[in-house]
């Protein structure tokens, strides 16, 4: 340890031959007091020596560092703040000691303000370490330890003013190395130019400095203009722009990531300053500072430096230049330290000249003031994009195969890539399409490396390992219902979900949020012109199939088909009954058993083939039997107008229902068999023994309707339609029997013209129809003759329409040669021609409640 020299700061010798100027100084008064110390004194003079001495003074600041780190170590009070200040010390120095050999030409030049700086930073050290000694710090005797606990605020005041100034200087020193690298940078790229310009005219210069680390874009890019172009317009227009690009994984958030940088206006803004880092190997925000520190080419690699050091000299740098900064995958850090990531992004986001660009799977990003308006989340390809792209990986065509295969994966970007590259080494999209129906997810990958860029089922598990502990298997299931339907799901749906798993304690709501956040899920409405305030919950392709075939369990789905078949409504049966039908083991049979215990609420047609055959394997009972026919016929002629098969199922529910002596479940059988016979007349010419048959399963529906009080027994919605179908299918026998000229014998008592063409509720709005029929019901059951309903309107107080009055009617009924209102159940079907009447013609005024009764 040296000692106090004799000679003062003016008197040593001038090593840089600048005399005092380059030296920090230190008053007599400062070393006087610094002598009356005890043992620490010793090491305190010593370094007022090296300072006030011919030693450069980065060389005096560094002992002093050194002195200081040793002396905070003896105090036994406020002890964190003292380790804080003894890091940052560490790191002062760590910091000099890199540099001091680069300064040396910085210092002979006399820089004032940086000299002022260390200047300023050396006395407040000195003061620490004098006021430190004289409370004794290091004293291990009881009194002199109360002494220091009482003391605590003074020495805690020393201490962080100390730390601050070293912060100071710190941020002075960096920003003038930066400044000082720039300049020799900057002239360096001069030199060159004006060299390769006279010497080299004919070709381009290279510049010396290659600029921030910059990823080229790709060159097969398709579909993406006008997320580009928005981006673009704010990135040049209101600077310095904070722009997000969010959108699940796969989507292509990171190439239109490049593009924007690499867009012409970006690169006459910005230039060289142009930064892409990916954050995917980054957990930390210290290990975002190191890359970012790394990408703008303030470190090496190899270099050690602590996360502090690293973050000062990004800032410092920063705030002396413009450009745009891009983060890439920076849902990775943002999972495992949010709250530092929080404030990085938000410190990068005060910078007054430097734009920044993120992308992200996460849709929960830190709140930082985003430019406006925020780009729009970012959805699949179109077709159109989706084809180019593949025509360009494949490096062939495409044909329809090819079509298939980029619908089935919902145009995703990453799928359709993967696709491409697989088709172009197996030289076959049919076999590639064939393939899918079996492996779907699985067969999207190349390589043997699983990775989120070459396989999708380890991109989708990536953003699934994003899921906390506590969130993962309640977000999972909800994901799993989600990926049951490929249209999703309502949120009307969201209560009786709700209800389902409220014994397990999960909140279908919260789950349903964060798998947005992931953007595991989205939002649309294709009602949204009609009713905007409807959402639907829904999953790419590529996800779902991937969930449904790696994540959903058996009990799952069954607790699902009993939700289904209790509430139909709002639930894409169609998909949700092709997966179960699909499914191999027990899990199919126990669905089944569900849509056989309520064949009513099933609207899939393959589900029901498939419970009739299950129910006629395990011979059920009759009565199963003929209710899952009654609904298969019921959905084969609504859904697909397959009118003959329809009919077939209704004809076996009638003789299993004969076999029962159910009047009730045979009158519904025949309502359907002549709704479907109906069906099949209404598309070809009818002969007159089609009729035949018609008009007497006609008859046979209107007796079992009155045989088994049907009529007072169902609901009003059901009897209503019922009504309707057989009122139809007798217009149909009525306008087939005119083309053959056949005379008609039953009215339908549908029609109030001549000409079949005015439906009779048609005069009536709103519910009056229905009204009228209630009313009729509460007289006789149906059938009832034109004129019971038209008295009956009249009786409800109904007004006619503004194109038909009752004195119309009577004339149109008197033209046709009928008597007054009491024959105005005239339509083309029912009135016939005074020309070429024949004795059958009497049959005409035959009425068919008269029949029936």
């Amino acid at each position: 340890m040296s000692t106090l020299p004799e000679t003062t700061a003016a008197e040593g010798p001038d090593r840089t031959g600048k005399g005092t100027q380059n030296r920090l100084r230190m008053s007599d008064s400062s070393i006087e007091n610094a002598k009356a110390a005890a043992k620490m004194a010793v090491d305190v003079l010593s370094v007022i020596a090296e300072m006030t001495e011919s030693v450069p003074y980065l060389g005096a600041i560094s002992t002093a560092l050194t002195a200081f780190k040793e002396v905070l170590d003896e105090v036994s009070v406020c002890k964190e703040d003292c380790q804080a200040t003894m890091d940052e010390a560490n790191q002062f120095k760590e910091l000099i000691q890199k540099h001091q050999a680069d300064w040396v030409e910085l210092e002979a030049d006399g820089d004032d303000g940086l000299r002022e700086a260390f200047e300023e930073l050396g006395k407040v050290m000195l003061g620490s370490l004098t006021t430190l000694q004289s409370l004794k710090v290091d004293s291990k005797r009881r009194r002199d330890w109360f002494r220091l606990l009482f003391k605590r605020d003074e020495v805690q005041t020393c201490v962080k003013q100390c730390r601050d100034k070293m912060r100071v200087a710190k941020e002075k020193f960096l920003t003038l190395i930066a400044m000082d690298t720039n300049r020799v940078v900057r002239e360096t790229h001069r030199v060159t130019h004006e060299l390769h310009k006279h010497v080299l005219p004919l070709k381009p210069a290279a510049p010396a400095y290659a600029g921030w680390r910059l990823r080229a874009a790709n060159n097969i890019f398709h579909g993406r203009e006008t997320e580009v172009a928005t981006a673009v317009d704010m990135i040049v227009n209101k600077q310095p722009a904070r722009v997000a690009i969010l959108g699940p994984g796969g989507i292509g958030k990171t190439s239109i990531a490049l593009a924007i940088l690499h867009d012409p206006l970006v690169k006459d803004l910005y230039g060289d300053r142009r930064c892409f880092m990916s954050c995917e190997a980054t957990t930390t925000a210290d290990a975002v500072v190191r890359a970012l520190a790394d990408a703008l080419g303030l470190i090496a690699l190899d270099e050690k430096i602590s996360p502090g050091p690293a973050r000062d000299r990004i800032f410092s740098y920063l705030r002396t230049c413009s450009g745009i900064l891009c983060l890439d995958n920076m849902e990775t850090p943002l999972d495992a330290d949010r709250i530092l990531l929080d404030e990085l992004l938000n410190e990068i986001a005060a910078l007054p000249s430097v734009a920044l660009l993120i992308t992200s799977r996460a849709t929960s990003i830190p709140t930082i003031e985003w430019t406006e308006p925020a780009l729009s989340h970012i959805r699949p390809f179109s077709q159109k994009a989706a084809l180019a792209t593949w025509d360009d990986r494949a490096k062939a065509p495409h044909d329809d195969f090819v079509v298939k295969l980029v619908d089935a994966v919902d145009c995703m970007p990453l799928a359709v890539t993967l696709l491409a590259s697989v088709v172009a080494f197996e030289g076959s999209a049919k076999r590639i399409w064939d393939r899918w129906q079996d492996e779907h997810t699985d067969l999207i990958r190349t390589g043997t490396k699983e990775d989120r860029l070459n396989s999708v089922p380890e991109s989708i598990d990536l953003s699934l390992r994003a899921l906390s502990d506590r969130d993962r298997e309640a977000a999972t299931k909800i994901l799993c219902i989600v990926c049951l339907f490929s249209e999703g799901f309502w949120d009307a749906r969201i209560p009786q979900l709700g209800d389902v798993f409220k014994e397990h304690s999960i909140s279908v709501s919260r789950c349903l949020t964060i798998l947005r956040q992931l953007s595991l899920i989205y939002t649309d409405n294709p009602l949204e012109h009609t009713k905007p305030e409807w959402l639907r919950f829904r999953a790419l392709s590529p996800i779902r199939h991937h969930i449904l075939q790696h994540y959903i369990s058996d009990n799952l789905v069954v607790t699902m088909a009993h939700l289904v078949a209790q509430e139909p409504l709002g639930w894409d049966q169609s998909s949700f009954w092709a997966f179960i039908l699909d499914r191999p083991g027990s899990c199919r049979d126990r669905c089944l058993e569900v849509a056989i215990s309520s064949p009513s609420k099933i609207t899939d047609r393959d589900a029901l083939s498939q419970a009739l055959a299950y129910a006629k394997s395990r011979s059920l009972e009759l009565r199963l039997q003929s209710t899952i026919l009654r609904q298969l016929g019921y959905i084969r002629r609504i859904t697909y107008s397959q009118f003959k098969d329809a009919r077939a199922h209704y004809s076996e529910a009638v003789r299993m229902d004969e076999q029962l002596g159910d009047t009730s479940a045979l009158f519904s059988d025949w309502v359907g068999w002549v709704a479907s016979r109906a069906g099949e007349l209404g598309d070809k010419e009818a002969t007159g023994e089609d009729l035949e048959e018609l008009q007497e399963a006609i008859l046979t529906a209107w007796t079992l309707g009155q045989e088994s009080q049907v009529w007072v027994v169902q609901g009003s919605d059901d009897r209503y339609w019922d009504h309707h179908e057989v009122t139809e299918a007798q217009h149909v026998v009525n306008v087939g029997r005119r083309k053959l000229d056949m005379p008609i014998i039953y009215r339908s008592g549908r029609y109030s013209d001549n000409d079949s063409t005015a439906e009779l509720h048609s005069m009536w709005e709103g519910t009056k129809e229905t009204e009228c029929y209630e009313r009729l019901l509460q007289t006789s059951p149906p059938p009832w003759d034109l004129p019971l309903m038209l008295e009956t309107h009249r009786a409800l107080g109904h007004d006619e329409g503004p194109e038909t009055s009752h004195s119309g009617l009577e004339r149109e009924s008197s033209e046709a040669g009928g008597e007054g209102v009491g024959d105005l159940e005239s339509d083309v079907d029912e009135v016939g021609d005074s020309e070429g009447a024949s004795e059958e013609n009497s049959e005409e005024d035959e009425s068919l409640s008269a029949r029936v009764r």
